[in-house]
């Protein structure tokens, strides 16, 4: 709920458009359609557009000018390089935490934590991409800090985002 209501205080500051554009990362789709819907029971002239794409991306639109009111962003990196770069207009605000988590397919004993990604039935393991994605500098930071990272990581495939 928490969530929700700030976000409806940071959009409230644009109620005076007719459409406002929000740049979505991935990690956020899951919510997006409930927050539009509670948004819109306050301001219901206000049509919300979304633009869904992975964080990195998002930002490289906004430094080439895309024409976004507001980002939701996977971290607080990239908007606050936005914001010391003037390229957004106020600065960040946290708007909620993430957490990772691994999941298999497989019956394995997850309750020997990170260790379990050592065992040699699992052959590959997807994570975001580090490159694009902070989900993904988020994981190879868990993995490094558990020191698993270098035994491990000729098991990666990436995705795009999230």
């Amino acid at each position: 709920m928490k969530f929700k209501l700030l976000l409806l205080i940071f959009l409230s500051s644009y109620a005076m458009a007719e459409t406002i554009t929000v740049a979505v990362a991935a990690n956020v789709s899951y919510a997006i359609d409930d927050l539009k819907k509670e948004f819109n029971k306050l301001y219901p002239d206000i049509k919300v557009q979304v633009i869904l794409g992975g964080t990195g991306k998002l930002v490289a639109q906004i430094k080439h000018k895309a024409p976004y009111h507001i980002l939701m962003a996977a971290n607080m990196m990239y908007p606050k390089k936005l914001y010391e770069s003037d390229d957004a207009v106020t600065r960040p605000l946290v708007y909620a935490q993430g957490s990772l988590a691994y999941l298999s397919t497989k019956n394995l004993d997850l309750s020997k934590g990170m260790e379990v990604l050592l065992n040699d039935e699992i052959k590959k393991i997807a994570i975001a991409n580090p490159k694009t994605a902070p989900y993904g500098v988020a994981s190879v930071e868990a993995l490094k800090s558990a020191k698993i990272y270098e035994s491990i990581k000729s098991k990666f495939v990436y995705g795009e985002s999230i």
